[in-house]
């Protein structure tokens, strides 16, 4: 092993971060091998990378250059189309009358960076209770208290100035951090402050929250605050450039690894394992892969580790295929199981949006033909939402969703009842102390829009491949509002984006045809009306998560605490 990784050194000891698409350029053999990189896969790759030989392997392509990804005020615009923001589809879902007719897209990104080279760059936290919640499910290390250090090590905070102040923005320095590679600032200078402003204060008075001073601080319990971003001043260009995982981890001179190669166009077939030893465990050796456009299987060894960061809609499908989730599926597939784990795939969801408001008033102070950074964010509690009794009404109501498990297992959306039940007391218990129970943003591209979303949905779907061929796109069913509690908290948040396009002074910016032309129910109309409009209006946001689960294997988990797959010594998610 020390002549393997001398001869493996030698290769690496000269020069920056390598990124290829070239295979005959790179060793045949690392220390770890990340599949995807992502968000977080370059991230890994960044740390890992200072002392350890580190393969990175994307089915992407470097996009480096695309100013569609890289200026923040195109980036907002409407998610021009690009190479990097690709789209597949989902299983057709619920709408108002019952039956599933809702098709639904899945974005993602595909290109060095992956959602963080197409979001829109919202600097946003997980509250207190959100991160309690998560320890609470089997996870300790993992509250608050022990995230929050990590997130001020990787950022570097630009306070906002006077100008900036004066038009809103607000800050809390002791929970930020200065020196490291992700830039988080507000958009210099703010645009459109009017409608900064207005949104702010109908929000105020449609939930009755009070501002915040900072949106990183937790926020347990309701609040109104500005939004910053993961943007930074590019002083070589002397303009603002997207922070994305790339332009943080990879790209900057400060971060080269020479350790580090990054091969593009390239897609994992599966991870090569060892046979299991007595005690059930297996240990990752290595990976194939494919050319993403076609040719030849290859392989690469990997001495430690195999890190599978491939995201939620493409991760499950690298286990799968390599032998790892329900041997059921696998067996149907022709695949050999090497590890039973049935939650692979399992507990898939995300936040869902609803689009209201459409259009600006022809106002000349406005400006319309620039997206916006810098607008407000207002998360409301339960009992904000639903007012008196609203937290004991939606706590009581999500525990008794546990009456729902046999449709969600049969569904595929959890593996057994007792999954359901720990996770709707771990949800309620969060809504008990104030965790957030509904979102409203307000954005602005050429039109102005507002959106709602609720923040812990309980409704569970699922990934799973239905061919071993690893450039299919894999079968995802988010099974959205299938749980009653979920359709009772959307329809609500619906309803309150109804008032707030009706509250002055933010309904003195909206085109007074709005309304009409998305069929919104009047503000006192019936809860059936608003449910019906919000089945048949609701659009998904780009948040999917959890479809490899971190909780105890017995009730569907895939990873322990320690991010390790259940079963192996060195595979991670």
């Amino acid at each position: 092993m020390h002549r393997l990784l001398a001869t493996l050194s030698t290769a690496l000891a000269v020069g920056a971060t390598l990124i290829t698409n070239d295979t005959t350029r790179i060793p045949s053999s690392f220390e770890y091998i990340i599949i995807g990189g992502g968000t977080a896969g370059l991230a890994v790759a960044n740390r890992l990378s200072v002392n350890h030989s580190v393969l990175v392997i994307e089915r992407g392509t470097d996009q480096r250059d695309n100013e569609n990804i890289n200026n923040p005020l195109i980036a907002t615009a409407g998610f021009p189309p690009d190479i990097c923001h690709q789209l597949g589809s989902m299983l057709p879902q619920v709408g108002s009358n019952g039956t599933k007719l809702r098709v639904q897209p899945v974005q993602f990104g595909n290109c060095l960076g992956g959602g963080s080279s197409i979001n829109s760059m919202q600097g946003s936290r997980p509250t207190f209770a959100g991160m309690n919640a998560l320890e609470a499910l089997g996870n300790p290390g993992w509250g608050w208290d022990d995230f929050l250090p990590f997130m001020q090590r990787s950022e570097t905070f630009t306070p906002p100035n006077a100008q900036q102040i004066e038009r809103g923005a607000s800050f809390n320095a002791s929970i930020h951090g200065f020196s490291g590679p992700v830039g988080v600032s507000f958009p210099d200078p703010f645009l459109v402050p009017q409608v900064h402003s207005a949104a702010k204060e109908t929000a105020e008075s449609v939930y009755g929250v009070t501002p915040t001073q900072d949106m990183g601080d937790g926020f347990s319990g309701g609040h109104v605050a500005s939004m910053y971003y993961h943007i930074h001043f590019n002083e070589t260009l002397q303009t603002q450039r997207r922070s994305s995982s790339a332009w943080s981890f990879l790209y900057p001179e400060s971060q080269q690894r020479r350790n580090l190669i990054v091969l593009m166009e390239h897609t994992v077939n599966t991870i090569m394992t060892t046979q299991a030893t007595t005690d059930g465990n297996i240990t990752a050796t290595g990976v194939t892969l494919l050319p993403s456009g076609g040719g030849e299987m290859l392989t690469f060894s990997a001495i430690r580790e195999v890190i599978v960061s491939a995201g939620s809609v493409f991760s499950p499908g690298v286990l799968q295929r390599s032998g790892i989730g329900n041997s059921s599926l696998l067996q149907s597939l022709g695949i050999s199981p090497v590890l039973d784990i049935p939650g692979v795939g399992s507990n898939l969801t995300r936040e869902r949006l609803v689009p209201v408001a459409d259009a600006f008033k022809s106002d000349p102070n406005v400006t319309m033909n620039a997206p916006t950074l810098g607008l407000i964010s207002t998360h409301a509690t339960a009992s904000e939402a639903f007012r008196d009794q609203g937290t004991q009404m939606i706590s009581s109501a999500v525990r008794n969703s546990t009456s729902a498990s046999d449709q969600v297992i049969a569904s595929g959306g959890i593996v057994n009842a007792q999954s359901m039940e720990i996770q709707a007391n771990v949800i309620a218990n969060a809504y008990e102390i104030d965790h957030p129970l509904m979102e409203l943003l307000f954005t602005v591209g050429v039109t102005l829009r507002l959106w709602a979303q609720s923040t812990l949905p309980l409704s569970r779907g699922s990934v799973h491949i239905n061919t071993t061929d690893p450039f299919a796109f894999p079968v995802v069913d988010a099974q959205y509002l299938t749980i009653d509690s979920d359709v009772e908290i959307f329809t609500r948040a619906a309803r309150r984006l109804g008032l707030a396009a009706s509250t002055p002074p933010f309904s003195n910016l909206i085109n007074g045809t709005a309304a009409t032309a998305f069929g919104l129910p009047a503000v006192n109309a019936s809860d059936d009306a608003w449910r019906t409009w919000a089945l048949d209006h609701y659009s998904p946001a780009v948040h999917f998560i959890g479809s490899n689960s971190m909780m105890p294997q017995e009730v569907g988990g895939v990873v322990s605490p320690e991010l390790l797959v259940y079963g192996n010594k060195f595979i991670h998610r």
